[in-house]
């Protein structure tokens, strides 16, 4: 889920106020479809309000998760939020220990791979 706010906070190289999402009216609204974060405009977390997606305990984490299993864009979602280490919330399914776990796994991969 993506706030307007962390649109300022996580604009990818090269982007710009332009192509990036603002969030308005309870929706997500894409300026330029060729955008990395058009994909957004089909995600489930359009219809949620934000707060849905910032939890503050696992029940919450839980109520999230279910919304990101029902939506054709959850894959996308999460990596984006690992490409550009989005640190708070639920995204593409995970949480945000979640997330740290891929990463470090990630990490552990790519090292005994080079090993």
């Amino acid at each position: 889920m993506l706030l307007y706010s962390d649109v300022h906070h996580h604009i990818p190289k090269g982007g710009t106020m332009k192509n990036t999402p603002t969030y308005q009216h309870g929706r997500i609204t894409i300026h330029d479809p060729e955008s990395v974060t058009a994909w957004m405009s089909d995600g489930k977390c359009r219809i949620h309000p934000p707060a849905v997606f910032f939890p503050s305990d696992g029940a919450g984490v839980e109520r999230a998760q279910a919304i990101c299993n029902r939506c054709p864009v959850a894959e996308r979602c999460l990596d984006y939020a690992l490409e550009f280490r989005i640190e708070h919330g639920v995204w593409g399914g995970a949480s945000e220990r979640e997330r740290r776990r891929i990463l470090r796994r990630k990490k552990l991969d790519i090292a005994s791979a080079e090993a």
